[in-house]
């Protein structure tokens, strides 16, 4: 069994490309090896005989253990076995299905070319890999063709050096909420195919909104969030396919709209959910959402508190985030992440204007929705934010 890396300890031999008895040739593709990391043709070391093939596919062995030899015209060989012998009328003509490859090197004042190379594929591979000059290694192979384990010798000095281990400062244990949303969020990305969707809002109207609600000196002003769950709310009243969920007995289309807020926590993420958000007054709206994310923090929420979200909204703007792509929350379909509002210069009527601008980016599940679908209802959340008294 090959090393083909500095730390392996052990490989699996996938598959044999000869079959014991028959006859080999220097170069060629002898076996299938699997590592941690990589799966790699191994060429034969010689030609000859396969025989004394001890592993079979699946076998793991650890390197350096003897798995097969190769057997000149006449050689015996004997472990423990029987003794087998080979005469030279077992050993036949091969001829090589994968002829080498013939790299040519420019060279001459006139770039004519001059230098040619031979080099398995395998060992073409390798090379391109490792970033090694094939035209700087002498060939073990037939006319000098230069095989993947002259490569690979090259590679182990250059390329393959020991790297000083790492050193763990702390292992912090998993809290049971970390597991979980780990655990979710693989899930998600496993099972659900995710496509995304990135549209721009002009946030004048509602920033001039909150300004108007600050100088009359409301107690509760909607935060730039409020609005979006609102418009959210509302947008999945036209659009109920993006309020819905995959199953193994088909789409559930859900009747009530209740929106998940993810909030971060330093142990975890927690998705409280506004329940029939749809019915809510903004002022309400506000007020829920408040009250959830104050239990969030102080770990006050009841089970029934992030149970039954049909849709997520999450927000990173207040920590500067401009854009980012949010993970689909189990069983949803959809979840909007939303970035800061910034000031941005943009064509405005028949000029340019700096505006507060907000990105949005919608995940969907493609098994539920089509992306026409998606895009409309994404339209339809930014006209309800860019007009939001209409």
């Amino acid at each position: 069994m090959p090393a083909l890396g500095v730390a392996q300890e052990k490989g699996t031999l996938l598959n044999w490309l000869k079959a014991e008895g028959q006859s080999v040739t220097k170069g060629e593709p002898l076996m299938e090896v699997e590592t941690d990391k990589a799966t790699v043709e191994i060429e034969a070391p010689a030609s000859g005989i396969l025989a004394n093939v001890t592993a079979g596919a699946g076998d793991e062995i650890p390197v350096g253990n003897k798995i097969a030899v190769i057997l000149a015209p006449g050689e015996m060989v004997n472990e423990d076995q029987a003794r087998i012998s080979v005469s030279n009328s077992q050993v036949k003509p091969v001829t090589q299905t994968n002829p080498p490859v013939s790299p040519f090197v420019k060279g001459g004042s006139k770039g004519d070319f001059t230098t040619r190379i031979l080099a398995s594929p395998a060992a073409r591979r390798i090379a391109r890999e490792k970033g090694i000059d094939l035209a700087s290694l002498k060939g073990s192979g037939p006319d000098g063709n230069v095989l993947a384990e002259d490569v690979l010798q090259v590679g182990s000095t250059q390329t393959m050096i020991p790297a000083a281990p790492l050193k763990v400062s702390e292992t912090v244990q998993l809290t049971a909420m970390r597991r979980i949303v780990g655990e979710r969020m693989t899930k998600s990305k496993q099972t659900a195919p995710h496509f995304y969707l990135t549209m721009d809002a002009d946030m004048t109207e509602i920033t001039r909104r909150r300004s108007t609600l600050k100088e009359k000196g409301e107690q509760l002003v909607p935060s730039i969030n409020d609005f979006i769950l609102s418009a959210c709310a509302r947008a999945l009243r036209d659009f109920p396919s993006l309020n819905a969920a995959f199953t193994d007995h088909g789409v559930e289309i859900y009747s009530d709209i209740n929106i998940g807020v993810a909030v971060a926590l330093e142990e975890g993420l927690v998705v409280p959910v506004i329940r029939n958000a749809d019915r809510l007054s903004l002022q309400e709206l506000a007020k829920v959402s408040r009250e959830l994310a104050e239990k969030a923090q102080n770990k006050k929420l009841f089970p029934l508190d992030y149970e039954g979200g049909t849709f997520t909204v999450s927000n990173l703007g207040m920590l500067g985030i401009d854009s980012f792509i949010a993970i689909i929350n189990p069983p949803q379909c959809a979840i909007l992440a939303v970035g800061q509002v910034g000031p941005r210069v943009v064509p405005h009527g028949e000029g340019i204007a700096v505006r507060p601008i907000m990105t949005m980016s919608l995940s969907a599940d493609h098994r539920v929705v089509d992306g026409a679908i998606a895009a409309r209802f994404l339209q339809e959340v930014k006209r309800l934010l860019e007009a939001p008294d209409r």
